[in-house]
């Protein structure tokens, strides 16, 4: 094997710190074992000074110098990152000016490197690992992809085409702070590379820092003026951050393009819902509908906007669908039962807000509910059931109305009085409590002491 001709003697010196002896010697050791540095020293402790959440902090740590050739940077870096102690490590490297030939020399051997490189590992082959890497990648195989993009990497560590491969690997796998090192890595030779624009603002996305995902995403359109999917991510981010006019503006600019794209449909009419811009929304999201009938979120979004309206045959309408696609969405069985309720279709009621009881044993707002249904249906029995598992969950002034009800209607005074005072007992101004109070006393022959709860009752009312 022939040595490889190099344009100049290029080494570089590295330097880490650890907070303990052993782990220092552990990088020292694991470096120079895994030939990605030709020697490593030790030195320390040492005393460093440093800020940290604006407070001066002061600790004894150890350093690490090592000496290493320029082709094991790449590698060298990375494995630093994995198995330091620190979330952060120091990396601080600079290349040496001047290196004695026959210690270069060492070095190269000593870290297997200076050799001409075998068939197939040639500068030419990283072309074709990436895009074998790129294709497990597709198909999900990220521990393999992994492997080869790293091969392809150490061939020809600038290669955009690589750094766009491994970006795009790490960000699929949530790894969005390597993911933006590698991205941030090619914009540094090429600031208007689309496929790194893009793949960094999608990375800060997913680390929820919208107004920087912004920042890239708007860059990018600057070069791919009619990307539809890049300005609904405009959109929606922006409307994450509350800039309701410029998410706005985007998903209208995407709509421009193409009237019937889904995701911008969704943005605008979700916005526009938000915002409780009924007429606008509804336009845009039964255009979605039109399209795709399935979006069960579109379809309990649009059911409240014609519950709201008090339409409630036309919200029934996109609930049964929703709960046709999910039959256990809470949104949608929680619309169908107050649809009904508000229609007095009380067994309805029941029927559906009891599937959400199936779910959620412990919703303490459906047991009143459903209380106050078997109540209209003067099935007493059932409705103090619900009642009582109400009040056993936590205070709740409307299953006391309701089982005070219940008592007066069954001829026991003594045990309406008893909600009603457990309920005035927590909230005294409570109008409904109050008004039980007079017709209670009222009905079971005590005048005098209805007369100052309708007193009570009328000045709390300013009458």
């Amino acid at each position: 094997m022939k040595l490889i001709k190099m344009s100049g003697n290029m080494m570089h010196i590295g330097w880490t710190m650890t907070n303990d002896q052993k782990s220092a010697e552990k990088l020292a050791r694991g470096a120079v074992e895994q030939k990605l540095a030709a020697c490593a020293q030790l030195h320390g402790p040492v005393k460093s000074y440093y800020l940290w959440e604006g407070n001066l902090e002061t600790v004894d740590e150890f350093r690490i110098t090592f000496k290493f050739v320029a082709e094991r940077a790449p590698q060298l870096e990375r494995w630093l990152k994995e198995n330091h102690p620190y979330e952060i490590p120091q990396w601080l490297a600079v290349q040496a000016s001047e290196v004695l030939p026959e210690y270069w020399q060492w070095a190269r051997e000593n870290q297997g490197v200076g050799l001409e490189p075998e068939p197939g590992e040639t500068p030419e082959n990283a072309i074709e690992l990436s895009k074998k890497g790129n294709r497990l990648l597709r198909a999900k195989n990220f521990h393999e992809a992994e492997k080869v993009l790293m091969e392809a990497y150490d061939l020809d560590p600038m290669n955009a085409y690589i750094l766009v491969g491994l970006g795009d690997l790490y960000r699929e796998q949530k790894k969005f702070g390597k993911a933006i090192g590698y991205y941030e890595k090619i914009l540094s030779i090429d600031e208007f590379n689309v496929f790194a624009l893009r793949g960094i603002g999608d990375s800060y996305r997913g680390m929820n820092q919208h107004e920087m995902a912004i920042s890239y995403w708007k860059r990018y359109l600057e070069c791919n003026r009619d990307d539809i999917q890049v300005m609904t991510r405009v959109g929606d981010s922006n409307k994450k951050i509350k800039n309701i006019k410029e998410s706005e503006e985007y998903y209208l600019q995407a709509l421009s393009f193409s009237e019937d794209d889904r995701y911008a449909l969704l943005g605008i009419g979700s916005l526009y819902y938000k915002m409780e811009k009924d007429d606008r929304a509804v336009i845009y999201l039964e255009r979605l509908l039109a399209l795709d009938d399935s979006y069960v979120a579109v379809l309990t979004m649009v059911g409240n906007i014609y519950r709201r309206r008090q339409d409630y045959s036309g919200a029934i309408r996109y609930y049964e669908k929703a709960v046709h696609y999910e039959p256990g969405n809470t949104f949608a069985l929680y619309g169908l039962g107050d649809c009904n309720r508000w229609m007095r279709n009380y067994e309805e009621v029941i029927s559906w807000w009891t599937k959400i009881l199936d779910k959620e044993p412990r919703n303490q707002v459906i047991h009143s509910r459903v209380g106050d249904a078997y109540l209209n249906l003067s099935q007493f029995d059932k409705a103090l059931e619900h009642y009582l598992l109400s009040i056993q969950i936590r205070f709740d002034p409307y299953a006391l109305l309701g089982m005070a009800r219940i008592y007066r209607m069954q001829g026991n005074p003594v045990e309406a009085m008893r909600c009603c005072r457990q309920l005035l007992e927590q909230v005294p101004t409570n109008l409904r409590g109050l008004e039980e109070m007079v017709t209670l006393h009222r009905e079971f022959g005590e005048p005098e002491k209805a007369q100052e709860f309708q007193a009570e009752f009328d000045r709390l009312r300013g009458l």
